[in-house]
């Protein structure tokens, strides 16, 4: 019988590779084994604010008296929602003499919409102090409910992220725009742009049966 040259060398040298792999497994085995498999990190659950176009969250929260308002007191009508701080600069020029909310919300109230001011502080945080509260209200002649919110929740619900931050919510409990009150903060528009007050502008559609033009703006306070 003829044999090849080198089949015999190439036999024995793949016998020789198989035999160190396999003395070679058990020691990865052993490492894969005692090795602990970790669980795939959990994803974190963010807070989702309130959506336009989908239902306003419900809430009930006591008034500046302990009175008890519930979002749904206010079935078929159009409210509107301002997140609110005493201690805030924003608020403060807004309920100033000349500034946009010192009269809004009682002529808006007298065209049929609701507006509910939030307070979502700490009671003893400084913008969460019942007498601070109360000291701001009368000494700004504000008129519309104030209600606290002392947790925090209502604030988390909708997403509220400044003060002012505004929320117009229509008849049927659908949110329809969410953001700045105005393009002026502290009365100052942008060089080129006209004043426009969008909460106003949000209203006026409304009562139109026309679907809000700008829904969402970014809020400053």
């Amino acid at each position: 019988m003829t044999r090849i040259p080198g089949v015999r060398s190439l036999r024995l040298a793949g016998l020789l590779a198989v035999g160190a792999a396999l003395v070679a497994l058990p020691a990865f085995a052993g490492q894969d084994a005692g090795q602990e498999k970790k669980p795939p990190p959990k994803e974190e659950t963010k807070a989702v604010g309130a959506e336009i176009g989908k239902a306003a969250p419900a809430f009930e929260l006591k008034d500046l008296d302990g009175k008890t308002v519930k979002l749904a007191d206010f079935k078929d009508k159009t409210v509107v929602l301002e997140w609110f701080n005493p201690g805030c600069p924003y608020c403060a020029y807004a309920y100033s003499e000349k500034g946009p909310l010192r009269k809004l919300p009682e002529t808006l109230k007298a065209k049929g919409v609701v507006w509910l001011s939030v307070v979502s502080e700490k009671p003893d945080n400084p913008g969460g102090k019942l007498e601070t509260i109360q000291k701001f209200v009368k000494a700004n002649e504000m008129s519309a409910p104030l209600l606290l919110d002392p947790d925090g929740k209502v604030g988390r619900a909708y997403g509220a992220k400044t003060t002012p931050h505004m929320f117009v919510i229509d008849g049927k409990g659908v949110l329809v725009y969410q953001g700045a009150l105005d393009n002026s903060p502290f009365g100052k528009t942008e060089e080129g742009q006209q004043p426009v007050n969008h909460v106003e502008a949000a209203l006026a559609d409304l009562a139109a049966g026309k679907r809000v033009a700008k829904a969402e703006t970014r809020p400053y306070g």
